[in-house]
């Protein structure tokens, strides 16, 4: 999602020139082959350019015609920080291109909720061309013996944020990974989009334009942590805060405690 507007804005303009599933109470995923939560097997990524200490990747996603793309590279700022801009929707016009509006609609549990982002289009395109908006099921996962975090957008609907005639409803999958460096102050930053803005837009220009999505986004991501005021949200802080899994030996066997952590905050500012 992140990075992703600027390249609607684009594709709408140049558009404009020429069976649901429950999953809980009030929210339903969509069952179209963009919205399926892929697996890293269902990707073949190739390798696209490095430019700026950044890695770009595509791959072709089965059945779809909307192109999926990938950057790896490192960020200048410890994890709870990186992590905490991009979970944060009350920061997110701050860096997000073309951003209106972000808030979370609904928490589900302490790591999960959904999330409304509307993205305006700026006149006089805005005569032409309607405002695009995206629901997204934000979870976060950590593993406090790898140290790997991350944070995945799936498209979702809920009633607390319906369809809107003024807009048209973009979709979206959208994964960070991230793992800190050795190097104190750095984090390692993996994140993947496959996106389609929906409208009147050819395929291959939605391709076209969001080649240039891993690039935007790390470039704003590493300027948006370096802010002096970025602090880390609640729900970063606990979940880090987690114990790692203990390991028990027993008889000769290994087995892995099952108990459940404490519950997290569910304020995300």
């Amino acid at each position: 999602m992140k990075g992703l507007f600027s390249s609607i804005l684009v594709l709408g303009w140049l558009s404009a020139a020429g069976s649901w599933a429950q999953t809980s109470a009030g929210v339903t995923s969509v069952a179209d082959p963009l919205l399926v939560a892929h697996k890293d097997s269902d990707f073949h990524w190739q390798k696209s350019c490095e430019t700026d200490g950044l890695t770009v990747y595509w791959s072709k996603v089965e059945g779809s015609q909307v192109i999926a793309f990938k950057g790896n590279g490192i960020v200048d700022e410890p994890l709870p920080k990186v992590a905490s801009v991009i979970v944060d929707t009350t920061r997110g016009t701050e860096w997000i291109d073309s951003l209106v509006a972000s808030k979370v609609v609904r928490p589900l549990n302490p790591t999960e909720f959904i999330e409304y982002d509307h993205v305006g289009i700026p006149f006089p395109f805005d005569t032409v061309m309607s405002d695009r908006d995206f629901v997204s099921h934000v979870t976060v996962d950590y593993d406090p013996q790898t140290r790997w975090m991350s944070i995945s957008y799936l498209p979702a609907e809920d009633e607390l944020a319906p369809v809107l005639k003024k807009y048209t409803r973009g979709v979206m999958t959208c994964v960070f990974k991230m793992v800190p460096m050795s190097i104190p102050d750095q984090t390692y930053v993996e994140a993947e989009v496959h996106c389609d803005p929906r409208g009147a837009v050819p395929k291959w220009l939605v391709n076209f334009f969001q080649e240039g999505w891993p690039e935007t986004t790390f470039e704003n991501l590493r300027r948006e942590v370096k802010r002096p005021d970025i602090k880390v949200v609640p729900l970063i802080a606990d979940i880090l805060g987690k114990p790692p899994v203990k390991v028990a030996k027993a008889g000769g066997k290994t087995a892995k405690r099952n108990g459940k952590s404490k519950a997290l905050a569910e304020n995300l500012r």
